[in-house]
C-alpha cells in the first residue's frame, strides 16, 4: 500500500494527464457518434447520399430522385434497387446479351407483348438497340421509370443532338425476393375477376392490361337468356364506356370491335378484349363498364325494316 502512495505522488501529474486523455477521447467519440445519427436522421441528407450512391453504381444518369408526376417530395424507398436492375436490363442489351435481357421481363409481359425471345429480338431489341445507348432515369410515378435513351457519340462516332432521343417507360415489379421489367411502355397487368348479373347477362371483368397510353379489358359474357343478345349495333360511338369515380366517361376504341362478334347467341359465353385510350395513372379509378345501347331480342331488331327507328335498347352496367 505504502509502494503504491509513494508512486502515485511521484506520477500524479502523469497520471492525471492520461486520465483527462482518456476522459477528452471519450467525450469526442460520443460528439462524433451523435453527429453522425443526426446526419443521417436528416431525410434531404438522406437523398443526396442516395442519389450520390446511386450515379456511382449505374452506368446512366439519374435525374433526380423525385417523382415527375408526385413531385419532388415524394420518397421513392426503391429507387436505388429500382434503378440498378433497370441499369442491368440496358447493360444487357448494349453488350447484345439479349436473352439474359429477356429473362429479366415479367410473365405478363412476355405473354401480352413478347411470347417468344424471338419475338423480343425483333420487335424490340433490333428496333431500341441497333446501335449502343446512353441513358438518362428518372421515377415517373411509383415503380414506373421514364428512360431517356441516346445514341453514344463515342461508340457511335455520330454527334446527335441532345433532343434526339427515344423515349421509354419501364416499371419494375418485385417478384418474390427478385425484380422483375414490364418494358415498351407496358406497365402491368391487374386481376379484377369481378362478376356482375343483369337482365339475363353474366359479366365478368377478368383483367386491365395497362400500357402509358391505354388500357385492354378482358371480359367474358354469358347470355342465359332465351333470347339472342347484340351488346351493341355499331351506329355510336360512345355505346360503351368506362365511368370513372367522378362520373366521366371514357369510350372504347371502336377501330378494333369487330361488332358481328358482339352477337350472343341463346345460352352462349363469349370472352371480349375491348381497348380504352386512358392514360396510366394511380388518381384517376375507373368504377364500371356500361353498355349504353344493349339490344336484348336480336330477332326483334334483325326483323325491322328501319333500324334507325328501333329503339328497344337496354343499358347494363357491371363493375370494374
Amino acid at each position: 500500500m505504502f509502494g503504491l502512495r509513494r508512486w502515485y505522488y511521484e506520477n500524479k501529474e502523469k497520471f492525471w494527464i492520461v486520465i483527462f486523455i482518456i476522459i477528452a477521447f471519450i467525450v469526442f467519440l460520443q460528439i462524433l457518434n451523435n453527429f453522425y445519427k443526426n446526419r443521417s436522421d436528416n431525410p434531404d441528407n438522406k437523398s443526396s447520399i442516395t442519389q450520390n450512391t446511386i450515379n456511382n453504381q449505374i452506368s446512366g444518369k439519374l435525374e433526380g430522385t423525385g417523382s415527375l408526376v408526385n413531385g419532388s417530395g415524394y420518397a421513392n424507398n426503391n429507387l436505388e434497387k429500382h434503378t440498378l436492375i433497370i441499369d442491368t436490363f440496358i447493360k444487357y442489351c448494349n453488350a447484345g446479351q439479349v436473352e439474359n435481357a429477356y429473362d429479366l421481363l415479367t410473365e405478363e409481359c412476355k405473354e401480352e407483348i413478347f411470347p417468344s425471345l424471338d419475338s423480343f429480338k425483333n420487335k424490340y431489341f433490333n428496333n431500341v438497340f441497333k446501335t449502343y445507348k446512353t441513358y438518362s432515369i428518372q421515377n415517373w410515378m411509383g415503380s414506373t421509370y421514364k428512360i431517356k435513351l441516346t445514341e453514344d457519340a463515342l461508340t457511335t462516332g455520330k454527334v446527335s443532338s441532345n433532343s434526339s432521343y427515344l423515349q421509354e417507360y419501364i416499371t419494375v415489379v418485385e417478384k418474390g425476393s427478385e425484380y422483375k421489367l414490364n418494358v415498351n411502355n407496358y406497365i402491368g397487368r391487374t386481376k379484377i375477376n369481378k362478376n356482375t348479373t343483369a337482365k339475363g347477362l353474366n359479366i365478368n371483368v377478368e383483367t386491365r392490361e395497362t400500357y402509358m397510353d391505354y388500357s385492354i379489358y378482358t371480359i367474358k359474357i354469358q347470355n342465359t337468356t332465351d333470347k339472342t343478345i347484340l351488346l351493341d349495333n355499331g351506329k355510336r360511338t360512345d355505346n360503351i364506356y368506362l365511368l370513372d369515380e367522378n362520373d366521366v366517361e371514357e369510350y372504347v376504341n371502336t377501330g378494333e370491335i369487330i361488332y358481328s362478334n358482339l352477337k350472343l347467341l341463346s345460352k352462349e359465353t363469349k370472352k371480349y378484349t375491348f381497348k380504352f385510350s386512358n392514360g396510366y395513372s394511380n388518381t384517376r379509378k375507373m368504377r364500371y363498364l356500361v353498355f349504353k345501347n344493349v339490344i336484348m331480342d336480336f330477332d326483334e331488331y334483325n326483323a325491322t325494316t328501319n333500324k334507325n327507328d328501333y329503339d328497344n335498347f337496354t343499358k347494363i352496367t357491371a363493375g370494374i
